[in-house]
């Protein structure tokens, strides 16, 4: 098995940083068969995506097999050259990716924003159909944002999709990781469920039960059931 742990924040001593290393040595440690990969975005070169759509053009790229013969495929690509056509060969080969994030105002930190942007070229070549491989999130941070990371995980999910994982796990380490790094309390993990495609009429039918709000035009409320 090859696994891989992306470490999202641009420090490389904090919260995210203690928690990817604690994973790393644990895997070392559980799985010392299995070939691990721990990538700092702090220690690498990813430039943001600039949507200039050159990657729906596959690029042919050069590897070697399992026996160690040179192969060469048409792949997804960026056009340029920096750190992350590296990255796109660790990402089509590993077994399972893990990412390590801090949320900045409830999503992505912008380095790790453009590593997420630049699986551009996996969306143009729609290996979003392909089976896909697990992933896990790990969010970190002081805690005391009362807008959550909704946006984190959704934008995760979204980007990791394209390339081929499926976000199975996100872990909550909010407010239970000190400044020093030192573990205050456990994660909570949070069990990510696929929602099962529904048949057309029961789609419909769901349509036709759904109570539409009406408007009080005395006042300017909607009248109907909160959600709560």
């Amino acid at each position: 098995m090859k696994r891989v742990i992306i470490m999202g924040s641009p420090r490389s001593n904090g919260r995210s940083a203690h928690i990817a290393e604690m994973l790393f040595e644990a895997n070392i440690d559980e799985r010392p068969e299995d070939e691990l990969f721990l990538v700092p975005i702090s220690e690498i070169e990813v430039g943001p995506c600039i949507g200039c759509n050159a990657c729906r053009q596959l690029t042919e790229v050069t590897f070697k097999d399992d026996e160690g013969n040179e192969v060469a495929e048409m792949r997804p690509r960026c056009v340029f050259d920096d750190d992350m056509q590296t990255l796109y060969d660790l990402l089509d080969d590993v077994d399972e990716l893990t990412i390590v994030s801090p949320v900045y105002f409830s999503g992505a930190p912008a380095m790790l924003k453009c590593l997420l942007d630049r699986m551009q070229p996996y969306f143009w070549a729609d290996t979003r159909k392909a089976s896909k491989r697990p992933a896990t999130l790990h969010v970190l941070g002081e805690g005391g944002d009362p807008h959550g990371y909704d946006p984190l995980v959704s934008e995760v999910k979204s980007s990791i999709a394209c390339a081929g994982f499926r976000l199975e796990r996100v872990f909550d380490w909010v407010g239970k990781v000190d400044e020093n790094g030192e573990i205050t309390a456990e994660a909570t993990e949070i069990q990510l469920v696929a929602q099962q495609k529904e048949a057309p009429e029961q789609r419909e039918g769901a349509k036709q039960k759904k109570e539409r709000p009406k408007l009080d035009l005395s006042s300017g409320q909607k009248k109907g059931k909160r959600r709560g």
